[in-house]
C-alpha cells in the first residue's frame, strides 16, 4: 500500500475553490495581522492567538447560505481525513468544525448565525479555553470588528 500526502496549500484549496465564486469577503491573517485586531492589547487574546499560523475567513454570500453548499465542502475534507471536532444546530446557529492533526494541527469550518456565514481555514493550534474570554472581549468591543470592516468595503487576500 502506497500512501500519498499533500501539501499543506492542497488542503486549504478545497476550500478556496468553493468560495471562489460564492463569497462576499475573504481576509487571510498571519501573526502580525491577528495582533492588529486587539486593540486593547489583551494579553489573553495574544496568548489564544499565539500558536496560530494562518487564518483564512470568507463572508459568505446568500446563495451559498441558503443552499447550504458549505456542507459539501465540509464532506470533501472528511474524505481527507478530517474528523468532526464540533457541531451545533438550533436556532440561528449552524455550526461545523472539523480538524486534522499533522506535523501542524489543520482545522476548517462554518460557522452561521441567521443570515451571515463564515467559512474559515486555520493553521496551527486552538487554545479552545480563551474562546470565552474572546467573545467578551467581542462583545464589549474591545477589538477591531472584522464584519464591520468588511461592511465598509474591505476585501483582502
Amino acid at each position: 500500500m502506497r500512501l500519498i500526502s499533500q501539501p499543506l496549500f492542497a488542503q486549504e484549496s478545497i476550500l478556496k475553490e468553493f468560495v471562489e465564486n460564492s463569497n462576499k469577503r475573504k481576509f487571510c491573517f498571519y501573526p502580525s495581522t491577528l495582533r492588529m485586531v486587539n486593540l486593547q492589547q489583551d494579553p489573553a487574546f495574544n496568548e489564544m492567538i499565539a500558536p496560530i499560523e494562518k487564518l483564512l475567513l470568507y463572508s459568505l454570500d446568500s446563495s451559498s447560505i441558503a443552499s447550504k453548499e458549505y456542507r459539501y465542502v465540509l464532506d470533501a475534507y472528511t474524505q481527507e481525513g478530517y474528523e468532526d471536532y464540533a457541531q451545533v444546530y438550533g436556532g440561528k446557529f449552524d455550526i461545523h468544525v472539523l480538524g486534522k492533526e499533522r506535523k501542524v494541527r489543520e482545522w476548517v469550518g462554518v460557522l452561521k448565525q441567521g443570515d451571515e456565514a463564515f467559512a474559515f481555514y486555520l493553521i496551527g493550534a486552538v487554545n479552545w479555553q480563551k474562546i470565552p474570554h474572546l467573545m467578551n472581549s467581542i462583545q464589549e468591543n474591545d477589538l477591531f470588528t472584522l464584519v464591520d470592516l468588511g461592511n465598509n468595503g474591505g476585501n483582502w487576500d
